[in-house]
C-alpha cells in the first residue's frame, strides 16, 4: 500500500464532528485539534506558508504539506482567501485576520490528506466504513497484534493495540460472526487483565 493511500484510508474514517463549531453558517474544525491528530499519526511532517496580495487590496493564503515516511514522501497544497465570518474577502486584512486565514488553510491543506475531508463535501459524519477498511487502514497494527499474540509476546502486542485511537479500536472491534478480524481466543486475551498488565504494569 502506498503512503498516500495509507494516510488517506487512516485519516478519512476518523469522525471530527466533537471537534467542530459553527460560525454564521459555516462550520470550523479546530486547528490545534487537527494538527495534534495529524502528528499523533504521522509525526515526520512539515508544512510552509505563503501569503499573496492582490491589486483590490484583497490576500490569499497558501500552505503546503508534506509527510516523510523513508524515501516515500506525500505533498499537499491549499489556498484560501483572507476572509470573515460571512465568507467574504477582507480588503486590507489585519494580522488577525491573516494569522485565523493561515490557521484555517492548514486545516484545509489537512483535510487533503483526508482528516475531516467529510465536512467540505458537505456532510455531517464520515461515510461509514467497512471492518475490511478498517483492516486497510491499520494493517501495520493488526498484523503486529495477532503476531503478538501467536508468539506470547504480549507486551509488544499490547502497545500496538492501547496505542490505537479508540475509534480505531472500536472499528476493529467485531465479532469473528461478523467478519471481525480477531478471532474469539484472541479477542479474550485482548480483554484480559493480563494483556493490560503487560502495556499498563500492575496497578498501584
Amino acid at each position: 500500500m502506498s503512503l498516500a493511500k495509507e494516510i488517506w484510508d487512516k485519516l478519512s474514517i476518523i469522525d471530527v464532528s466533537s471537534k467542530t463549531e459553527k460560525k454564521g453558517q459555516f462550520t470550523y474544525l479546530s486547528w490545534a485539534w487537527a494538527w495534534d491528530t495529524f502528528s499523533e499519526h504521522y509525526p515526520d511532517c512539515d508544512y510552509k506558508m505563503a501569503e499573496q496580495t492582490f491589486d483590490d487590496g484583497t490576500m490569499e493564503v497558501h500552505c503546503s504539506m508534506t509527510v516523510y515516511r523513508d524515501e516515500e514522501k506525500v505533498n499537499r497544497f491549499m489556498w484560501l482567501p483572507v476572509l470573515n465570518f460571512n465568507n467574504k474577502a477582507i480588503v486590507k486584512p489585519n494580522s488577525y485576520d491573516i494569522n485565523t486565514a493561515r490557521m484555517r488553510c492548514l486545516v484545509k491543506c489537512l483535510a487533503m490528506y483526508g482528516l475531516g475531508h467529510y465536512i467540505y463535501a458537505g456532510e455531517d459524519i464520515p461515510k461509514e466504513k467497512s471492518n475490511e477498511e478498517y483492516k486497510n487502514a491499520y494493517r501495520a497494527s493488526v498484523d503486529a497484534i495477532k503476531a503478538g499474540i501467536a508468539s506470547g509476546d504480549y507486551s509488544t502486542a499490547a502497545e500496538e493495540w492501547f496505542t490505537l485511537s479508540e475509534e480505531a479500536k472500536k472499528g476493529l472491534w467485531i465479532a469473528p460472526s461478523k467478519g471481525g478480524l480477531f478471532s474469539s481466543q484472541e479477542r479474550e486475551i485482548i480483554k484480559s487483565t493480563e494483556f493490560r498488565v503487560s502495556y499498563y504494569g500492575e496497578p498501584t
